[in-house]
Formats: structure tokens, sequence, C-alpha cells
């Protein structure tokens, strides 16, 4: 129960930060919580707070770098006083209360609207509308119309939070590829937590680490990415747009962000099962503040992830060259597509190339428009090696894209890892046999092509390790 006199020590604290009185804020929030459970946690936003001003003091941050932590402190600050205040859960906020999805295939239709005003054309085909938005987010809204997905379960749940999860690495693959790839790259702690997070794939004395992918704080990479990129040179210039939204801790995407989160990291810990009896509500609360942030990003439904398997050169003397690219739409189902013998094409394209073995996110949702225009690097950017298609790698004659993302690295080993995009959420540790990873080694003798990807790995991470 929430006192008055807690209540009102939490709205001092957010009057101080609303007129900018960082410290004076601080002060008050390791005054009350000194001895207390959560006084560690306080600590850790003074701690930035003094490491920050030492930094400027010494001239070792920039403004800009420097007015980024303060926001950052600001923002922990008031996810910080939201627990105490409910230390339970998040709530529902108030303005999304009244507009609860109790429909499981009604709420397809308001996303259909959003596509529509995007200037992207959508039938009424549940499938049709999903596909817009790409493989690394569609998976998981398909789970949510099968009959498992419209259970009143956790595993029905976990489809939901997962949509939220997925679709929040999307946005940071995008924004952290920019970053990745700029001849000056920017550093910062998030970024380097996020290239060295630790996963538990490898040798069976690593099976008590805990993989730090499943509770990565993806969001705070968004802003950070984000805060970093110049908004002019933005490839998806709508992020940064999302991203000032979010930052506005007095607003409803803010609140809705937050519950978003707060809900997945309980289920994560096992706190829901204590409380199944409220199950159907919390899931009918968390479909409406989803449909809400998928309608927020629905501007992804203008680009395009397409896998470029390879490009050959087809060229004979006296004729202009011809480079021939052999590449996958990473949208819609290929089982719908059975009558077709193969799930790549081929596009020929004059006297220009793209990357081959690359995940390439275009402008545009004609993929074939898109392609014959490559000669404007502006049109394309590569999210590889954050994302890859394991099938140009492997060894077998496969057909089908199969789309891996990065989830860190192995302790003690020269490894880096990657998840299936479709895996799913393990509820209480268990196993999902139908998940799949893959091991990216310095020596891969069952796949040698995986030894180039382990060296551009090293050469693109290594300097963001120390």
């Amino acid at each position: 129960m929430l006192t008055a006199e807690t209540a009102d020590w939490c709205n001092q604290i957010r009057n101080l930060l609303a007129r900018d009185e960082l410290e004076a804020a601080l002060e008050q929030l390791g005054s009350r919580l000194q001895g207390a459970r959560k006084s560690n946690e306080a600590l850790q936003f003074t701690g930035r707070f003094h490491r920050l001003r030492e930094e400027i003091r010494l001239g070792l941050i920039s403004h800009q770098e420097a007015t980024l932590t303060r926001n950052q402190i600001r923002f922990g600050i008031l996810e910080f006083l939201q627990e105490v205040e409910n230390p339970e859960a998040a709530h529902l906020p108030v303005y999304l209360a009244d507009e609860v999805v109790t429909d499981q295939t009604r709420w397809l239709q308001s996303l259909q609207r959003e596509i529509l005003k995007q200037g992207v054309p959508v039938s009424n085909h549940p499938a049709e509308i999903i596909q817009h938005f790409g493989w690394l987010i569609e998976a998981f809204l398909l789970k949510m119309q099968t009959a498992e997905g419209q259970q009143k379960t956790l595993r029905a749940f976990s489809y939901m939070t997962e949509t939220w999860q997925c679709s929040l690495r999307y946005l940071c693959y995008i924004q952290l590829s920019q970053l990745l790839n700029a001849e000056q790259p920017k550093f910062h702690p998030a970024i380097k937590d996020f290239i060295t997070m630790q996963n538990n794939q490898g040798t069976a004395e690593n099976k008590g680490i805990q993989d730090e992918e499943l509770n990565f704080d993806y969001l705070n990479l968004l802003l950070v990415c984000t805060d970093l990129l110049p908004e002019e040179s933005s490839f998806v210039p709508q992020i940064a747009g999302l991203v000032k939204e979010l930052t506005d801790t007095a607003g409803e995407l803010f609140e809705t962000a937050f519950f978003l989160d707060q809900q997945r990291r309980r289920l994560l810990a096992a706190d829901i099962e204590t409380d199944l009896d409220n199950l159907p509500q919390l899931l009918d609360e968390y479909r409406t503040a989803l449909v809400y942030w998928l309608r927020k990003i629905a501007f992804l439904v203008r680009y395009r992830l397409v896998s470029i398997k390879d490009v050959s050169l087809n060229y004979r003397l006296g004729t202009t060259q011809q480079f021939v690219h052999l590449y996958g739409e990473l949208h819609g189902v290929y089982d719908q597509l059975s009558s077709r013998s193969e799930d790549y094409n081929y596009i020929s394209v004059e006297g220009v190339y793209t990357f081959s073995q690359s995940l390439l996110l275009f402008k545009g949702t004609d993929i074939q428009q898109c392609l014959q225009n490559i000669n404007n690097r502006d049109t394309f950017l590569s999210l590889s090696p954050l994302l890859i298609d394991q099938s140009v790698f492997s060894e077998k004659n496969t057909q089908t894209p199969e789309v891996y993302y990065y989830t860190g690295q192995t302790a003690g080993l020269r490894q880096y890892n990657y998840a299936q995009y479709k895996n799913e959420l393990p509820i209480n540790s268990q196993p999902i046999i139908s998940n799949k990873t893959l091991k990216v080694r310095s020596e891969n003798s069952a796949q040698p092509k995986l030894n180039d990807l382990y060296e551009q790995l090293e050469s693109l991470l290594n300097r963001y390790k120390s």
C-alpha cells in the first residue's frame, strides 16, 4: 500500500527533476533510502552523476555526451520512482484503460489503418497485415494468432512480450549499425555492455551463466544510440521522433513502454505465476499497450529487410557489367510459396552491386526498384553482422533464409553467439527444443565459411570491448 508520505516524497523528486535540479533530486532520493533494500540502486544513480561531473571537469566528455548521461540518469530515476510507488508491477496507463482490447482479432484492423496511413497498400487478411512488419516482428505476431497464442496462458503472454522485445531489438540494430560502421565511431558504456554481454552457449561449465541477452535493456540502448546519431543523417529518421516522445516522462508513450517492459521482466522473474487468477485481464491489458506501441512504430512498414545471399558478375566483352544479385525478402511466410522451387530470387543490376552475404534494410517496399537504385548508397543500410542469414554460411544446399541475431559471447571462449529470430522465451527456465542457436568460433570445421564471419566480428567489435 502506497502511503501518503511516500507519494509526497516521489512527487517532490519529480518536481526537482522537472526543474532540472538533478543533484537535489539525488540528495532527496538518498536521504530516505539509507539502509533500505533499494538503496544500492539509488546509490548507482548518485555514483554515475559524480563520475559525470568529474569527466566534465577534466574535459573528458563532450557537451552532447554529458547531456545524454544526465537524461539517462533522469530517466532511470523516474522509472525507479514508479517501482517504489508500485513495487509489484506497472499498471496499464490510465489513457488506455478505457480502451482495453479484449477481442483477439479486431486489433489487427487498428494496425491495418496505421499501415494505410504510411501509404502502403494492405489487404484485410491477418497474415497480409502482419507481414508488413517484417520477420523480426511478424514471427511473434503470427504466433499470437495461433490457437495456442489465443489461450489464457503464460506461453500466450510470452508471444506478446517477445513481440515488444523483438521490435525494440530491431530498432536498436538500425541505430547501432550506423554507429558501428561510422568513420569516427562513438563509444558509450551501453554499447560496450551490448557487445560484451555473456551467453551460456558453450561447454558444460558455462551452464550456470545467465544469458544476459534475455534481460538486456534494449530500451536504454535505443535511447543511447539515437542520441549519439546525428538526426539529420539517420537512416530511419522517424526513430528520432519516437525516442523524443519516449523520453517525455509525463507522456503516454513513456508510460506504455514502462508497462510493456516491466511486465516482461515480471514474466522472466516468474512473478506472474503467483497471480495467475488475474492473468486473463493482464493479457488483455498487455495486448492493448502492445497495439498502441506497434501503431507508433508503423513507419517500419515503409522499409524492407532483404538477405543478399550472393553477388556474381555477368559480363561479356563490349557489354556493360551486370551484377546478378541472389536475394531473399524477409517478410511474409515462405510456406505460402510452396509452388516455387526457390525462396531466393535473381535480379541483374547494371554497373553497381551491394554487399554479398549481408542483411540489408531498404527504403521502400518495392525490392526490385530498390535494387535497381543501389547506386545511391543512402537507400539501404547493412544490419550485418548484428543480423545474419545462416543459410548463406551453411554447407548444405538450403533455399530458405535463416535469420539469426547477435546474443553475445561465451566466457572463456573465442566465440560469438546467435539465436534464431523466432526463438521462443523459456518459461520457468524450461528449454524449448525448437529453439535454434548458432556458435561462431575462431575455427568452424563444420561450417568453414563462418571463419570469415568471426574475423569480421573481431574487426568490428574489438575496439568497443575495452
